[in-house]
């Protein structure tokens, strides 16, 4: 039994309930042409790292990218295209979506609902820097977090009940 301020009782007496973590800040991989490797990369990483910090469905997560680059490809990558292999390794995808699939650390990117990336190149002082990414709990907008947010497949899901 849980009450008002987010204590259980256990036996009688009041235990504090500790906040589940979610915060992680991990060095991964730079980019590689190999898309797959450079997924398997980043996923290994994280798992390495993670600890005891698991995403739930019901999770709003932000998520800062700062991708090392070396010249040429700092002027010649795409940004989005570089989060969209990020966002796929998040989520366990290291072929096509749901093909040579690992473990999930974020169920789905929809959760994400704040995104910051940079690229820029590695400091002089460690041409060899790896990237960053940064997921932790998104809390800027009480609105957001107070109203749960469907995913396409389960608001599908819903209108085929509904028609039936």
């Amino acid at each position: 039994m849980v009450d008002r301020v987010g204590r259980g009782r256990i036996g009688g007496e009041l235990k504090r309930m500790r906040k589940r973590p979610l915060k992680l800040c991990v060095r991964i991989p730079n980019f590689q042409t190999d898309t797959v490797a450079w997924r398997r990369g980043i996923h290994a990483a994280i798992e390495k790292v993670r600890g005891s910090v698991r995403y739930d469905e019901s999770d709003k997560l932000e998520v800062e990218i700062c991708l090392y680059l070396q010249n040429p490809k700092l002027t010649i990558l795409d940004v989005d295209n570089r989060v969209k292999d990020v966002f796929d390794a998040l989520q366990g995808f290291m072929c096509d979506k749901g093909a040579g699939g690992s473990k999930c650390i974020i169920p789905n990117d929809n959760q994400i609902f704040r995104l910051i990336v940079e690229k820029r190149l590695p400091p002089k002082s460690n041409l060899a820097a790896l990237s960053k990414i940064v997921i932790r709990r998104y809390d800027h907008d009480t609105r957001t977090i107070a109203s749960p947010r469907d995913s396409r497949k389960a608001r599908s899901n819903d209108s085929l009940a509904f028609s039936q």
